[in-house]
């Protein structure tokens, strides 16, 4: 199965990344007033249209407990932001799309909630360092679930998806299958020179919250090639 990108593709989608990427400052810049989950995704989205671009999809933002769900609903409030969170964003640009997280700690947590942050963080680095043209997508997402179950976490979802025309493109970098019936209709997937996906390893506790990093990378003949520029912000 090829899903590889064509270099006009790449073009695109690096077009749509440093859209997303204009938009890091103004989070950061936002967090160190009081403001609420709504204010801040109302000016994330207006950064982004800004750019003669639209959105990849309605933005979230999720702080304190919230941030224990994958895709809280609302996908925003009017409670004023603290504690440890994430913003969920994309830019669409002809077409093209990016998914980005970003996240955020303001003011202070427990040591459980900075495990969290840490171990997600963690998981993220042991991600990128890992990925390697011909290396099968499952056994990728297997070495960051192994990482975090050590650490008393796990992976709720995905470790990363493919991008492009669909936010949530092939492959899904997922485990591989346990049920028989499942396995037998499955295909492994290995990434590819020119694959563009997103990695966005992530936990969540009940009750408690989450944090999710997700950066978007084109994977060459000589590496990845980071497009966007999540990173935990502290405020």
């Amino acid at each position: 199965m090829i899903i590889s990108k064509t270099k006009k593709e790449v073009k695109l989608i690096e077009k749509a990344a440093e859209i997303s990427n204009s938009c890091l400052k103004l989070v950061e810049e936002s967090l160190k007033e009081k403001i609420t989950e709504k204010e801040l995704r109302r000016r994330i989205e207006r950064k982004i249209r800004s750019q003669n671009a639209t959105l990849s999809f309605r933005t979230i933002v999720a702080c304190g407990k919230r941030s224990a769900k994958i895709h809280p609903k609302p996908r925003a409030t009017n409670r004023i932001i603290k504690g440890i969170g994430y913003v969920d964003f994309g830019a669409c640009y002809k077409g093209y799309k990016t998914d980005v997280t970003v996240p955020f700690i303001k003011g202070e947590i427990s040591k459980r909630e900075r495990k969290i942050v840490e171990t997600t963080l963690e998981a993220y680095k042991i991600a990128i360092s890992s990925i390697k043209v011909g290396m099968p997508c499952w056994k990728l997402f297997e070495k960051v679930d192994c990482f975090l179950r050590k650490n008393g976490f796990r992976m709720l979802h995905p470790l990363g998806h493919g991008l492009g025309l669909k936010t949530h493109d092939k492959p899904s970098i997922s485990g591989k299958p346990k049920k028989k019936k499942l396995l037998k209709r499955w295909k492994e997937i290995r990434f590819q020179e020119n694959m563009v996906f997103a990695i966005e390893p992530a936990i969540y506790v009940k009750g408690l919250g989450g944090c999710r990093l997700e950066n978007d990378v084109l994977l060459t003949k000589k590496g990845i090639k980071i497009l966007t520029n999540s990173r935990l912000i502290e405020v």
